[in-house]
């Protein structure tokens, strides 16, 4: 007799459960998110030492398949940064904007006139701030190409 009783519950259970998740679904109360808002890209200064020594940094690939550059420009590693796309707008495939250490720019794979400042303007620009020492980039919002 439990097992009939159990059963029962169970079954009233999952139909509950089911038209629970079928109703919200066709509602707007659900938020689909992929990926993290923000990641964190690790200690703002020691990234900046490297970008001074070595050249920006890309990271690839992060939230929703994107890869970014990550730039700093200046002295103060709590400010001065810059994370942007590595696709020139519009741009498909294997087209990315690589650095020119020589040229202090960055430079479209796919067609070497199109260029981009070391702070990325032009490209689709994302937030990016210092928090407590750690640099962090808000991969899935975005200011647009360009925008800073």
């Amino acid at each position: 007799m439990r097992a009939v009783i159990y059963s029962v519950i169970s079954i009233a259970l999952g139909v509950g459960l089911v038209f629970a998740v079928v109703s919200l679904a066709g509602s707007d109360q659900i938020e689909v998110k992929l990926g993290d808002d923000d990641f964190n890209a690790g200690d703002a200064e020691n990234l900046a030492a490297e970008i001074d020594e070595r050249g920006p940094v890309p990271w690839a690939p992060l939230s929703r398949g994107r890869s970014i550059w990550i730039n700093h420009i200046g002295d103060d590693p709590e400010k001065g940064w810059f994370a942007f796309d590595v696709q020139s707008p519009g741009a498909t495939g294997d087209c990315v904007v690589e650095w020119d250490a020589g040229r202090r720019l960055f430079v479209d794979t796919c067609d070497p006139t199109l260029v981009y400042s070391a702070t990325g303007d032009g490209l689709t620009q994302y937030g990016v701030w210092v928090d407590d020492g750690n640099l962090i980039v808000d991969v899935n919002a975005n200011d647009g190409p360009g925008s800073q």
